[in-house]
Parts: structure tokens; sequence; C-alpha cells
């Protein structure tokens, strides 16, 4: 009978388990003082590995800089990993790849190779191998390195490092708080004065503008803390921020 399922588990569609890519880039550089008569070029030998794995739910990038030198890091979140492998069709793993053409020219002291392994639950094993080049990559490549990317650049390097943690200092009970703020017209800052000690920097805010002081979003680049007498507007001339903005204000009902 053509109309029944099976409900063996078998008709669902396949998912993707793990993914490993390996990038590895041979490059000759001439030396300036040959090594011998046979060794004009010192060859630099770099590879990366970048492993997506469902079962431990991580993300492990792993840097061979050269010889002694081993850069690696790993990201455990819970589900995330699991969302970027579900995000990937299965079926139609990364795309097509076009190739390049037959009358590309080669760089002779320079190699790109990728090769992209993908385990399956219920399928074999794929292997996608080639140059590390856009025509030579699959189709969709960008849109998978673009959602990994961001996913690990949004947990970053940590704050010990960061100036703007270390350099902070604490706000004085006297002080102002003055913020800098952009806004999407343009690369110019403009001063606020917050209120309270609650906007951080890449934060978004309601700000009035222009005479009529009509509402406005910006985004918060700066925020610094001012004695009265070292305020860089005199404080009369220096409007306040309205508000934090929530949610509302990038998505306003219908």
């Amino acid at each position: 009978m053509d109309d029944l399922y099976v409900f063996d588990g078998n008709n669902k569609p396949d998912r993707i388990d793990r993914v490993t890519i390996d990038y590895h880039r041979v490059t000759k550089i001439k030396s300036k003082h040959p090594i011998s008569e046979n060794a004009e070029y010192m060859t630099w030998d770099y590879t990366e590995r970048l492993v997506l794995d469902r079962e431990s739910e991580t993300i492990e990038h792993i840097q061979n800089i050269g010889s002694g030198c081993i850069v690696s890091k790993k990201y455990y979140v819970q589900g995330g990993v699991e969302g970027l492998l579900d995000d990937i069709d299965a079926d139609d793993l990364f795309g097509e790849i076009e190739g390049n053409p037959d009358d590309v020219v080669e760089n002779p002291l320079e190699t790109k190779d990728y090769t992209i392994t993908v385990d399956f639950r219920k399928g074999p094993q794929r292997v996608i191998q080639g140059t590390y080049d856009k025509k030579a990559l699959p189709e969709f490549w960008g849109d998978f390195a673009e959602t990994v990317w961001n996913f690990m650049r949004f947990y970053g390097w940590g704050e010990m490092l960061d100036p703007a943690v270390y350099e902070k200092v604490k706000r004085r009970k006297n002080d102002y708080i003055y913020c800098s703020v952009e806004f999407d017209e343009g690369y110019k800052s403009y001063y606020y004065i917050a209120d309270e000690d609650n906007i951080s920097v890449g934060d978004y805010v309601i700000v009035p503008v222009g005479k009529d002081n009509h509402h406005s979003v910006a985004e918060v680049v700066k925020v610094e803390y001012f004695a009265e007498g070292d305020v860089p507007l005199p404080l009369d001339r220096t409007k306040h921020i309205i508000r934090k903005c929530t949610d509302e204000d990038f998505d306003p009902p219908m």
C-alpha cells in the first residue's frame, strides 16, 4: 500500500554529527641569506583544523603555525554546536562546487588546500577536497564560515587582556557620566550624559536629536567619567540619554 509510512526511523532525514575542516598552506619565502646553494627558499608549512562535534557539544580550533608553535581554543556551548550542525543540509552538503577553469594561473610559491570530512548519523562518511579558493570550495561555504566565525567571535578572547576592562577607572560619587554615541548615518560621535551608570560600550540607546529633540537610536562607543570642572562639554549644552533600547525599538509591533 503506497500511502503507508514506515515507522522504523529510517525514513527520517539524516543528520550531521561531526564536521572536520583541515586547511593547509605551504608558502615558499625567498631568503635574504640562503642556507645553501640548493636552499634558496624557506618553507612555511601552516595548518588549521576546525572540528564541530555534536556529541561533545564543542567547537575546537587548532592552528599549527610552525615548528614548535601550536595555538588551540575549544568552545563548549550547550545546544550551540547542535544548532550549527542542524542548519547544514545533510543531503546537499554546503551546495555544489563550481570548480576552477583550466586556464587559472597557479602561484608557484604557495599552495592552499582543504579537506572537509563529514560524519553522519546514518550515512557513510563524506570527504570533500580541493584548493582553498572561491570556485573550488562549495558554494555555501562562505555562509557556513561566517556563521561559525560569528559564533566563535561572540565568546571573544576574554576580559583579562582587554584594555577596555583594565583601563576603566571607577566613577567617583560626584562624577558625570559622558557617553560618546554614533548614529547609523555617519562615523562622527556625539557626547550625551547618562543619568545612571548602567550603560556600556556597545549598548544602543534612545537620545534626543535636533532642535525639536526627536528621539533617535544611537550606539554607545565610549563611556567616560568627569569631574564637574573637567567635563568635555558644558553641562547645560549636553543632552541626556533618555533610556537604553529595548527589542521593541528595533522591531516595532505591526
